[in-house]
């Protein structure tokens, strides 16, 4: 009766675990809308479709891909042409704007489209990027204007799905061309800039707001085909061009050498049968033959007893500076030990700590301003070491997916 009762339950398991991996092999995987931009991506938001008709209208000899670091791509002495770079973010170094500066100011052009580009490039260049914020039109289609209307035909481009809208400040002495604005359609407020011919010694970057002008969806239509021809047609395309696959949300990573066996839907439902089928061998037929392992009971960890104590004989001697100082230094510590980063160039860090700890990087920089205040504060009271207690935990919770 007992054997019985262990083989129905062994076939329902299996039968089970069988009909999950025939719905997953079957089911229709939802629409990804995520901002990818790979040559390779099928997504509404990949760069598929622009890879192909870019590389059908420029001949193989004048078409270079990048497949590294714009710094690695300018260290290996890069040749003259024109750069291509669309992602939803560029944000190069200090020492990469430098570089890009440089090979720029020789007579090459850099064509950069990106939702948001580096401070340290824009600094350079003397202008400034900043959000269209309405949200009486946070739903609403966006529309895009070219200002040399000979190549648009004088028409007004949109795009029917929400999205952010960026727009360039920059003073009115400044030596450039505003190439094309852009609006939220129903807003009554004026377009704005968001493509910029800016000259640079021998050199021009071409900068641009919009990269979701070369995804699948948008380029679906054949109107909004216009727009992306049209700003192309700016770009010195006699020159060698070099397409950049790096810089791209959705960049091809080999991580694991079962990547390409797990990306077939078929491949990989077979994979996680025998799997499986492993697994239930493991629990039913090594359970009789595995001998009982005795449970040894690990070592306390007193750490946070112990700063709990240190922490409660500060309090009571009304040492608030002092708990102030030992909390900075231990998390200053953490950060070190935990992320590796050394903190001594803020700015570069900050933006490293927050990516490396998946914090918020506007909460990362108000954690740390918080942090400079109290250092320089002169009378500390206990609300500052409960408020800087608080925000450290919260930091910690977060990074362990208390968020």
């Amino acid at each position: 009766m007992r054997q019985g009762k262990q083989k129905f339950l062994i076939g329902f398991l299996v039968f089970t675990i069988l009909v999950i991996l025939i719905l997953q092999a079957t089911s229709k995987p939802p629409l990804n809308w995520e901002e990818s931009y790979d040559k390779m991506d099928k997504a509404p938001y990949g760069g598929k479709i622009f890879y192909e008709q870019f590389a059908k209208v420029i001949s193989p000899e004048s078409l270079a891909e990048i497949n590294s670091s714009t710094y690695e791509w300018l260290r290996s002495d890069a040749e003259n042409g024109t750069l291509l770079i669309f992602n939803s973010g560029f944000f190069p170094d200090k020492e990469t704007s430098k570089r890009l500066l440089t090979w720029v100011n020789e007579g090459n052009a850099a064509f950069i489209s990106a939702r948001f580009i580096g401070k340290e490039l824009l600094d350079s260049l003397g202008i400034d990027i900043k959000s269209t914020i309405e949200l009486s039109n946070f739903q609403e289609h966006i529309s895009l204007y070219l200002n040399d209307t000979s190549l648009s035909k004088g028409q007004e481009f949109m795009f029917d799905r929400s999205t952010r809208l960026t727009y360039f400040t920059f003073p009115d002495s400044l030596d450039l061309r505003v190439l094309g604005m852009s609006k939220f359609t129903n807003s009554e407020k004026a377009a704005q800039p968001m493509f910029l011919e800016v000259g640079y010694g021998e050199g021009k970057f071409f900068l641009h707001l919009f990269p979701l002008a070369f995804s699948n969806y948008f380029l679906l239509d054949a109107e909004n085909k216009i727009y992306t021809e049209s700003i192309l047609g700016y770009l010195p395309i006699k020159q060698l061009v070099f397409y950049d696959n790096y810089v791209k949300n959705g960049k091809s990573i080999f991580s694991s050498p079962l990547y390409l066996f797990l990306s077939n839907p078929n491949l990989k439902m077979a994979y996680y049968a025998i799997i499986a089928m492993l697994l239930l061998w493991i629990v039913f037929e090594g359970r009789r033959k595995q001998r009982s392992i005795p449970i040894v009971k690990p070592l306390e960890n007193q750490t946070v007893a112990f700063a709990e104590t240190i922490s409660a004989m500060y309090l009571e001697k009304n040492a608030y500076r002092e708990n102030i100082e030992q909390q900075i230094a231990l998390f200053m510590d953490y950060c070190r030990t935990s992320f590796r980063l050394g903190l001594e160039s803020v700015e570069d860090d900050l933006r490293k700590l927050a990516a490396r700890s998946s914090y918020p990087l506007e909460k990362t920089k108000d954690l740390f301003a918080y942090i400079e205040i109290l250092r320089h504060k002169q009378e500390c009271t206990s609300a500052d070491v409960i408020a800087l207690n608080k925000k450290i935990n919260e930091f910690k919770k977060y990074q362990h997916g208390g968020k």
